[in-house]
């Protein structure tokens, strides 16, 4: 008798268990980094508490901080400029067909993306931590926003 398809048989059963165990290891070391990367993001401090007589800004509920310490207003500084913080193309005060720049494209933002948006994605946990956020849905959060 030909002993051939015998050893052939163990040696796919041997991959295959190794291959289930490789499976599982993968799985585990996922579920511990996602564990670890909610653990990190749910330990940093807020910066700003959630309760409506919190000490958070002024009266009007509205914060007055600045949102980039640091960084001054960002200015024109033309195409040949080295910058990454300046306007390369965008002069706001260049006039095209009898208007300036900044009538014809006022700047603006997506207030979910840029300021509410955490970074996370189908792949990943969330990346940006907004210091006026608590992780709270409070009427003293949305005013803070």
């Amino acid at each position: 008798m030909n002993q051939k398809p015998l050893t052939h048989l163990r040696f796919c059963t041997g991959l295959t268990k190794m291959r289930e165990r490789n499976v599982g290891k993968c799985l585990l070391f996922l579920l511990c980094l996602n564990v670890v990367s909610s653990i990190v993001i749910a330990a940093a401090p807020p910066t700003c508490p959630a309760d409506i007589d919190s000490d958070c800004g002024s009266d009007s509920g509205e914060w007055e901080g600045e949102f980039f310490p640091g960084i001054s207003k960002i200015k024109y500084e033309g195409p040949s400029s080295k910058n990454p913080l300046s306007f390369k193309w965008y002069n706001a005060e260049e006039e095209i067909l009898g208007k300036k720049m900044k009538d014809w494209m006022r700047f603006s933002v997506a207030f979910w993306h840029t300021f509410r948006g955490t970074g996370a994605d189908p792949f990943g946990a969330p990346t940006k931590l907004w210091p006026w956020e608590d992780g709270t849905n409070s009427l003293a959060m949305a005013k803070r926003r």
